[in-house]
């Protein structure tokens, strides 16, 4: 056997055969730019920014995979936080809130737009099934309601400040993909301490402490928010009292006009929250 012939055969089959594999491969993988999943990691990591790459000195090149690195990088991570979110059952965290305030109810006309703002706890749980979470809260909040009715003949005035702790349970629902969630739940209001001032525009007297506050609030809540990060959430809630925050009982001769008043607090808050 002429081994000499052999090898010149074997090395033509060869040069015939490899380029028409290289040329279907290149079909396969650059005509349809395929995604960094589908993509082996060996094949992947084809040009990593050397010097020692083959693509080290096309500049264009090398600058549209740094931007891509960079993009994949950001995303990936933000991603890998939220799902570390999902996956650990409890979470801690702290929230600060402002927003405005105001009273709906029966005879509540004259009460404008009161400010407030406050910040607290809360816990992040999973319930049941996936994305949806229980988030009670424990928060100290100020509000203060402001008052005043035109008489035609005079205007009364009136202000109320309220130290309170909200206890809201939010059942929350995440969409994971998008990363942002929706809240429903009951508002649960302790008040630590109020007081007001009432001024009678036919006397021109201001009297203190004659609008008295009742000591606890029940309403309805619903929550819509952002997920910046695992670690940073912000959100919108609105909250509208079915109880009174006015206690009639103890309400003082010189504010008689709110006997016949219903005041069920609505406020809207604007929130950031940090989880642990």
């Amino acid at each position: 056997m002429d081994f000499k012939r052999l090898s010149v055969a074997a090395f033509l089959a060869m040069a015939l055969v490899v380029p028409t594999l290289a040329q279907d491969n290149d079909d396969e993988g650059w005509a349809t730019a395929p995604s960094a999943e589908s993509v082996p990691s060996d094949e992947s990591a084809a040009y990593d920014g050397s010097a020692d790459s083959e693509f080290a000195n096309d500049e264009e090149y090398a600058s549209a995979y740094a931007r891509y690195k960079a993009e994949t990088t950001k995303k990936a991570e933000i991603n890998r936080q939220r799902n570390e979110g999902f996956a650990r059952a409890v979470l801690l965290g702290i929230r600060a809130q402002a927003g405005i305030n105001t009273f709906f109810g029966e005879n509540s006309d004259g009460w404008g737009t009161g400010f407030q703002f406050g910040g607290g706890l809360l816990l992040k749980m999973n319930f049941l099934v996936k994305n949806l979470s229980l988030v009670p809260e424990l928060t100290f909040n100020y509000r203060h309601y402001s008052y005043e009715k035109d008489m035609e003949i005079y205007t009364n005035e009136a202000d109320i400040d309220v130290f309170i702790f909200d206890i809201p349970m939010i059942f929350r629902y995440t969409f994971e993909d998008y990363g942002f969630f929706v809240g429903l739940g009951l508002n649960l209001g302790l008040k630590l301490n109020g007081s007001s001032e009432y001024t009678n525009g036919a006397s021109g007297e201001t009297m203190s402490n004659t609008i008295a506050t009742s000591g606890m609030e029940v309403g309805g809540a619903f929550d819509i928010g952002y997920m910046i990060t695992r670690w940073v959430h912000v959100n919108v809630r609105v909250v509208q009292c079915f109880t009174s925050l006015l206690n009639k009982t103890l309400l003082g001769e010189d504010a008689r006009e709110f006997d016949e008043s219903s005041l069920n607090t609505f406020y809207t808050t604007a929130g950031v929250s940090f989880l642990f």
